[in-house]
Formats: C-alpha cells, structure tokens, sequence
C-alpha cells in the first residue's frame, strides 16, 4: 500500500458502521483509488467475538434490551488482542499508511497509538453519518475533537452535502419504480418494524421486507417478498482471496410450510430493491439515512434506537426528506406525500457530490 491509498476503518458491530465502509470501497476501487478495508472485530478475542451473536439475538427480540444495550456502551479496550493491535499497528507503519476513513469511533485509541508512533503527517477523518453522537464517538467524546470530523448530517445546516455510495448513478424517476416499499430493523434487525408488516399487508401494498431471521417469513401470498442475509456471514469474514464482502443476500419464499431459499448473487441486487422502492420503512439509523439520499428514497421512520437516531429522525424529518410512521397513517398512507418527498430528496441530491469523488477520487486531493 502507498501513502496515496485510503484505509477504511469498519465495524460488524452496525452494519451501518460496515456498509457505507464498503460503498466507499468500491466506488474509490473502481476509481483506481487503492483502499485497504479493516473491520475492528478481527482485533477481539476470539471469546467476545463469540458472543456477538448472541447479543444480536437478544437485541433482536426485545427492544428493551436494545436500548438498554446503547445506553451502556463503553470503550472496547478489554475486548482486543494485544497481539493483534501490534500486528496492525507495526504493518500500518512499515507500509506507510497515512490516509483513514473511520467509520466509528471505537477505533480512536487505536489511531492515537498510530500517531504516536508513526512520526509522520496523517490525514484522518472519522465519516459522522448521524446527526448525533453515536455510542462509539460518545464514549471517545475526549478524543475525536483532535481529528477531522466529517458531520454529513449537520443539525445548524438543514441541507446535508455529501452522500455514500458503490457509484454515482442518479436516483430512478419516482413514475418508474416499482411502488413496492421496503421494509427492515437495520443490520440487527432490531426496532418496531414487525409490526408494520400486516398492518400495510391487509391494505395491499407490495412490501420488500428484510428480515433477520428466515423464521419471519411468512407463507407466500404472491405479493409479500421476504430477503435476508445469508444466515453463516459476519462482517469481519473474509472470502477466499482475503477481503471484506457486502452481505451474501438471499431471497426466501415459504410454500406450504416449505422454506425455499434464493441466493441473489451480486449485492447490487438488494441496491436494485433500494433504487426501485416508493419508500423505507426503518428505524432512522445514519445507514439508512445515507441510503435514503443516495438513491432518492422518501423514509418512512419508526421509533429511534438511542439519542443519536432521535437527532436523526428530527433532522430528515426537518429537511423535508422523511415522515413519522403515525404521520404518514394519519395520511392514510399518502403515495402523493411520498412523491413529495422524493422530489424534495432529488433536488438536494442535485446539488451535492459524492464524498469519494470530492475527497480522495479528484485530483490534487490535500491532505489535512
């Protein structure tokens, strides 16, 4: 690796801390931008690693527990491997790293180590796709004023300048798409989205739900489609050549009982279901937000998950770019307020660049 290149710094704690990860990724791959992805797991004990899962599972059925979960968050310090922070840290420095694109904040004394003992300018910035702290910039609150903070979604400035995504192709015109709305709880499939599903089911519209596990599917009605991940993938796996993936996605269908399952190949089929939706329905992770500008889709949101997606939630909501879900019922599910929506979501992404095009993919790119 050279100095030019960008090392991505992810988490499989939040797909949300993973997937705009690789968006950068590959559109930065694909601009002959070298990248190195790295995902803050792999420096676990193998122990904590084994229990991610299970918090997952727990998070996943209750809320409760979930929220519960954000408010205790602390550093990671205890959870890593020392072995494996010196191997990072002692290859960073032989190779000459110098450019990051941190996607959370966990990583922050891992980076203070590396300035210290790098003797060299760096150009380090920690991506904020939240309109608030979230847990892993909160705890390191003491720490990430000394970095650049790149805020996408800044709460003085209703107007966000930047978006992530695997390429820059423009939204799809709202009269083309397939006024399907799709419908998840975020990578941990947590929040009130299960129980949006048969309200708008038994008012017949065409629903894309992701669920987190093949045991929500319910029996095919010919409208209702149900993906997933694949259930075996974690986010700090590497294929056989040794890199970081986005999420092997599966469509699922259940006859008679029958659980049949449908490998859709490429990610880009999931970013298909994204570009042709009339809407998502989420809660308002700083992921989904970004997806929302990205591919022009008006956000339907549920309840918050911790104070960082309440921000949220009031900030999208302010832009003009998304609605409650007790607001849009009260609507009576109005397609001509989602279109609004849509239109307004198009004009602000008219106005702005994608942050892999002004940040490292132009020439000349500086440093900070």
């Amino acid at each position: 690796m050279n100095s030019s290149s960008v090392t991505l710094l992810a988490s499989g704690n939040s797909l949300g801390a993973y997937i705009p990860a690789m968006h950068l990724h590959t559109y930065l791959q694909g601009r002959g931008v070298g990248t190195d992805v790295h995902v803050l797991e792999n420096l676990y004990h193998e122990e904590v690693r084994h229990k991610i899962r299970s918090t997952k599972k727990a998070f996943h059925a209750d809320f409760s527990v979930a929220r519960m979960g954000h408010k205790l968050a602390k550093p990671v310090d205890s959870s890593l491997d020392e072995e494996s922070v010196q191997r990072l840290l002692e290859g960073w420095k032989q190779a000459g790293v110098s450019r990051f694109a941190v996607f959370t904040g966990f990583w922050l004394p891992i980076l203070e180590r590396y300035k210290a003992a790098s003797g060299s300018p760096l150009d380090i910035r920690l991506i904020r796709l939240d309109a608030w702290d979230t847990p892993s910039f909160k705890v390191h609150k003491q720490l990430y004023p000394g970095y650049d903070n790149v805020w996408f979604y800044n709460p003085s400035e209703l107007s966000p300048d930047g978006y992530i995504a695997s390429d820059e192709a423009e939204p799809l015109p709202y009269a083309q798409r397939s006024g399907r709305i799709l419908i998840h709880g975020g990578g941990w499939g947590i929040g009130t989205y299960a129980g949006t599903i048969t309200e708008l089911r038994k008012l017949g519209h065409s629903l894309d739900v992701i669920v987190y596990d093949p045991s929500e599917v319910e029996e095919d009605d010919g409208v209702t489609r149900y993906f997933g991940t694949e259930p075996s993938w974690d986010p700090w796996s590497r294929d056989a050549q040794g890199r970081h993936t986005f999420p092997p996605m599966v469509r699922y269908v259940r006859e008679d009982g029958v659980l049949q399952e449908y490998p859709l190949g490429d990610y880009s089929a999931y970013t298909d279901l994204m570009r042709n939706c009339a809407a998502v329905i989420s809660k308002p992770g700083g992921a989904t937000l970004n997806d929302s500008l990205s591919y022009g889709i008006p956000f339907v949101m549920l309840e918050p998950f911790g104070d960082h997606e309440l921000h949220n939630l009031t900030y999208w909501e302010s832009c003009g770019f998304g609605i409650r879900f007790a607001e849009w019922k009260a609507r009576d599910f109005s397609e001509n307020h989602l279109e609004g929506i849509y239109r307004r979501l198009l004009e602000q992404r008219s106005k702005i660049n994608h942050f892999g095009r002004i940040t490292y993919a132009a020439e000349n790119s500086s440093y900070v």
